[in-house]
C-alpha cells in the first residue's frame, strides 16, 4: 500500500511539473533564445543627425578637406584629400563606420568646409526636393564641385527624376525667368561674376543667358551659362576665336530688355515672343554691337540700344 500512494504522489508531482513554464521548474535548466546580432537602423533625415555622422567621419578620416558628401536615410559617406594622389572616402554603413571603396578621382575640385553648409535638417531638404521634382524615391543629398570650382548641394532620386539645387543656406535655388528683366539682370550677374572681359555675352529667353571668355588653353574657349532651373555652370570649348575682347561692364541688361520689349510692341508680336540677343565686336570696330532676333524680325544696335542700318 504504502509503495503506490509513494508512485501516485510522484505521478502528481509530475504532471504538475509538466504544467509549469519552463523557466519556473526548479532545477531544470531553460533554453535561452539566440539574439540577432543586425545593428539598428539610423534616420539621418532626422534633425542634426547627418551633420554628427559627417562630423564623425571626417574625425576616423582624420581630413577636413571634402570634395564630396553624400546622406541618404540610412547612409552617409565623405570623400577627403589627406595628401595621397587618390582621396579617401568613408562611410557609415550596416551600423560601421570604415574607409570604403571608391572610384572617385580627384581632378582639382574644389574643397569645401560642411560648416558652411546648413545639412541641420536633411529630412527637410528631402521634402522640399520631394515637391520640386515629384518624386522622394530614393533620395539622395550630394555636395560636390558642380562646376568649374563652384560648390553645389543638391537632391537627386533613384529613379532618376529632376535633380533639385539648394544654396548653401538651405534655400532653394532661384528658377530664373529669361522673360522677365529681373530674370534677365540675375542671370547676367552670375555668368559674368567679378570678369571684366569676354569675347561674347549672349542671351536666349527660352534657354537661358551666358558668356565666352578666354580659356587657359589657346586652343579653347570658356563659356559660362546660367539656365532656368540649375545654376552657372563652366564648360570649355575646344575651339578658337577671332572675336576681340570687350568689356563686359558696358552690357546693361535693362537696355537689352528694352529693345526686346520695343521690337515686340513695334511688329504686334505676342508678348511672350521668344527672343535671342548676342553681343561681340564681330566687325572689329573697338565697340561691340547689339545683334537681335526677335520672331522673324532682326537688328543690330549699339550698347544704349540705338538702332544700326546694316
Amino acid at each position: 500500500m504504502v509503495s503506490r500512494r509513494r508512485l501516485r504522489a510522484a505521478t502528481v508531482v509530475l504532471a504538475l511539473l509538466a504544467l509549469l513554464p519552463a523557466g519556473c521548474q526548479s532545477g531544470v535548466p531553460s533554453a535561452t533564445p539566440s539574439v540577432s546580432a543586425t545593428p539598428a537602423s539610423r534616420d539621418f533625415t532626422l534633425p542634426g543627425a547627418a551633420k554628427a555622422e559627417v562630423d564623425e567621419l571626417m574625425g576616423a578620416a582624420g581630413s577636413r578637406d571634402l570634395i564630396m558628401v553624400q546622406v541618404a536615410r540610412e547612409t552617409v559617406s565623405i570623400s577627403v584629400l589627406t595628401g595621397a594622389d587618390t582621396p579617401l572616402t568613408w562611410a557609415y554603413r550596416d551600423g560601421k563606420v570604415e574607409q570604403v571603396a571608391s572610384d572617385l578621382a580627384y581632378v582639382d575640385q574644389a574643397t569645401f568646409d560642411i560648416d558652411d553648409f546648413d545639412i541641420s535638417d536633411v529630412g527637410r531638404l528631402f521634402r522640399t526636393a520631394a515637391v520640386q521634382s515629384d518624386s522622394e524615391k530614393n533620395q539622395t543629398l550630394q555636395i560636390v564641385d558642380y562646376s568649374g570650382g563652384q560648390v553645389m548641394m543638391t537632391v537627386t532620386t533613384n529613379p532618376e527624376s529632376r535633380t533639385v539645387f539648394f544654396n548653401p543656406d538651405g534655400s532653394l535655388l532661384e528658377t530664373l525667368d529669361f522673360q522677365t528683366l529681373d530674370g534677365l539682370t540675375k542671370g547676367l550677374q552670375e555668368v559674368v561674376g567679378v570678369r571684366t572681359l569676354a569675347y561674347s555675352v549672349g542671351v536666349k529667353s527660352s534657354l537661358g543667358v551666358w558668356v565666352d571668355f578666354p580659356a587657359l588653353s589657346a586652343k579653347s574657349v570658356t563659356r559660362r551659362q546660367r539656365t532656368a532651373k540649375v545654376p552657372a555652370t563652366t564648360i570649355a570649348r575646344s575651339e578658337t576665336t577671332s572675336l576681340p575682347l570687350i568689356s563686359v561692364a558696358d552690357i546693361d541688361p535693362e537696355t537689352i530688355w528694352e529693345v526686346a520689349q520695343r521690337t515686340i510692341r513695334r511688329h504686334d508680336l505676342a508678348s511672350d515672343q521668344e527672343w535671342s540677343v548676342e553681343i561681340d565686336d564681330r566687325e572689329q570696330l573697338g565697340t561691340p554691337r547689339m545683334y537681335f532676333s526677335v520672331g522673324g524680325v532682326s537688328l543690330e544696335t549699339d550698347l544704349a540700344g540705338h538702332e544700326i542700318n546694316s
